[in-house]
């Protein structure tokens, strides 16, 4: 019985302590196995007899333990860095989509029925330069004694362009080529470089004078002028056109229509589209439009001009109001007025497109002994009111009723020495010029003055063969100082003069008085100043002949719109 318990607590004590090692191998990682060997057991009836069975318990190995330690600490960061950036991510795309980003961080975005608005200049100039003046019919009928005469009439022209330019050229309106433009140049010296100029005859038909700029500023532009005089002929006198600008329509107050008078419209189109003219004609008898005896409608090619007889299509009128408009491009126009009195010349000048109407306009070029003239015609009825305007300021003329629609010629008989200029105002906006007439023993001339802007900065050039007398009239209830800066045939500046002006009052200028051969003129600080000329011509005063002519001033100032657009998506299909 002793041996049979002793066996069995043997065999106790051997399962246990196989346990324990079972447990141990369980709990700490084997080593790496040693070198293959033949494993030692015991013999039969041994169980469990296993090799280091009864050896102490082998400690498990340090670096072991570290390198799967770090393993499992890699593995958890790397897992919770890919679950902090799924987070982050879905958090960015939900601000995305559910939070508007700040406005500074994205482009704006038009959409729909959006409107967005730009603000563009113009860089690319052109101005329409009529021919010298010239009878309407030059045919030659009955006896040689009485058959009309150009007489020896002579014209010129000056074309100059003012601060930041790239070009500038002259060419002729019609036939013309590109290769045959004339270039305008400036002087090689450093102080001038700022204007290019270029002077020739009128002789050779209408011209289209072009100009680049290089940046639409103040200070920059461009200016031109014709002028034409004859000592014998019927067409005595001197006449002066400033360069017209187009645009899609141009208005014109003009004098009579009746016998001897001609009123001939000269329209000038620089598009390589065709395009057809509408116009309407006002007169002093009614207050709607007039039925023209030649129609209405005038057709003008492409880079073409064409010609309408006013006096032919409102007869007998004593003034007229003159509506131009084109259908398809801008147009330029001018008109040409002769007066004559059976054999003896009554004068000949230039009829330039009107401002838009305002309330109260300018005229510098009005001088004492002129026989004044004022046409006026407004959309409303209103008061008009002429003063006279001399160094002191301005004195009231005369007090005239405008019906709607309506011309009025106002008398204003002979302006008052010392007179520079006219002013006018009314309660509704209105359009005015006036004819301005000398007279002299071997017959008479006449202008027509039309209101001049006042600009920031802004220029007038004088033909050659030509002088003049600048007029600045302030159009402030203050004093104001202006600079008037001449410059020479090639560009260069020749002098400068600052003008202080009363308020509400002119003072005039002569041309030498600004420089020695002062032919172009800027001024600047002039948003209070109108600035206009009255030419003389030498050879017309040299005959002792009455000669008068005027200019009015061009801006040098940025000429820019704003441009609306708008999203439609109708527009592609």
């Amino acid at each position: 019985m002793k041996d049979t318990e002793n066996s069995m607590n043997k065999d106790m004590d051997g399962r246990k302590r196989r346990s324990a090692v079972e447990q141990v191998q369980h709990a700490v990682p084997a080593p790496p196995a040693p070198p293959a060997a033949s494993p030692v057991s015991g013999g039969p009836g041994h169980p469990g007899n296993v090799v280091d069975a009864r050896q102490p318990e082998t400690p498990a190995n340090p670096s072991g333990s570290a390198s799967a330690g770090a393993s499992r600490s890699r593995v958890a960061s790397r897992v919770s860095l890919a679950v902090i950036t799924v987070v982050v991510l879905v958090a960015l795309i939900v601000t995305v989509v559910l939070v508007p980003l700040p406005g500074w961080l994205v482009d704006s975005a038009k959409a729909g029925d959006a409107t967005g608005a730009k603000q563009v200049d113009q860089t690319d100039l052109t101005y329409y330069c009529p021919s010298r003046m010239a009878l309407s019919d030059n045919g030659k009928y009955g006896d040689s004694a009485f058959q009309a005469s150009e007489g020896n009439v002579a014209s010129s022209a000056r074309y100059s362009a003012f601060g930041s330019i790239y070009e500038a050229s002259v060419g002729a309106v019609t036939n013309g080529s590109e290769a045959d433009n004339k270039k305008l140049t400036g002087s090689d010296t450093v102080d001038s470089a700022m204007v290019k100029t270029y002077s020739g005859s009128a002789d050779q038909g209408s011209q289209a004078f072009e100009t680049r700029l290089l940046a639409a500023k103040s200070g920059t532009g461009a200016a031109a002028s014709v002028a034409s005089w004859a000592s014998e002929g019927d067409l005595k006198g001197l006449a002066a056109s400033t360069c017209i600008a187009p645009a899609l329509e141009q208005d014109f107050l003009l004098g009579p229509t009746t016998t001897g008078v001609t009123q001939q419209l000269s329209v000038a189109n620089f598009s390589s589209k065709a395009t057809s003219l509408q116009v309407q004609i006002w007169s002093t008898k009614h207050g709607t439009p007039l039925q023209l005896s030649t129609g209405n409608v005038v057709n003008i090619g492409a880079n073409g001009e064409a010609t309408l007889e006013l006096s032919a299509a409102a007869p007998g009128n004593e003034a007229l109001f003159v509506k131009v408009k084109s259908k398809e491009t801008p147009i330029a126009a001018v008109v040409r007025s002769i007066e004559l009195d059976g054999l003896n010349a009554k004068g000949s000048d230039y009829a330039v497109p009107l401002n838009a109407a305002s309330k109260k306009a300018y005229l510098p070029g009005v001088s004492g002994d002129d026989q004044v003239t004022v046409f006026a015609r407004a959309e409303h009825d209103t008061d008009l009111n002429l003063s006279w305007v001399d160094g002191n300021g301005a004195a009231s003329a005369k007090m005239q009723h405008l019906e709607a629609d309506k011309v009025v010629p106002v008398d204003l008989g002979k302006a008052p020495d010392g007179v520079v200029g006219l002013q006018a105002s009314a309660s509704s906006p209105v359009n005015v010029t006036a004819k301005v007439t000398q007279n002299a023993d071997s017959g008479t001339d006449f202008a027509y003055v039309s209101p001049s802007p006042a600009f920031a900065q802004s220029a007038l050039v004088v033909p050659d063969h030509t002088d003049g007398t600048v007029v600045l009239l302030n159009t402030s209830g203050s004093e104001t100082t202006a600079t008037l800066q001449g410059y020479d045939t090639s560009g260069k500046p020749v002098g400068d003069k600052q003008i202080g002006i009363p308020a509400n009052a002119g003072t005039s200028v002569l041309a030498k008085d600004v420089g020695d051969n002062a032919v172009m003129f800027t001024l600047k600080n002039g948003k209070d100043v109108s600035m206009g000329m009255r030419l003389t011509q030498p050879d017309v005063a040299q005959a002792k002949l009455a000669s008068v002519a005027y200019l009015g001033s061009s801006g040098l100032e940025p000429r820019n719109m704003k441009v609306w657009a708008n999203d439609n998506a109708g527009i592609v299909r």
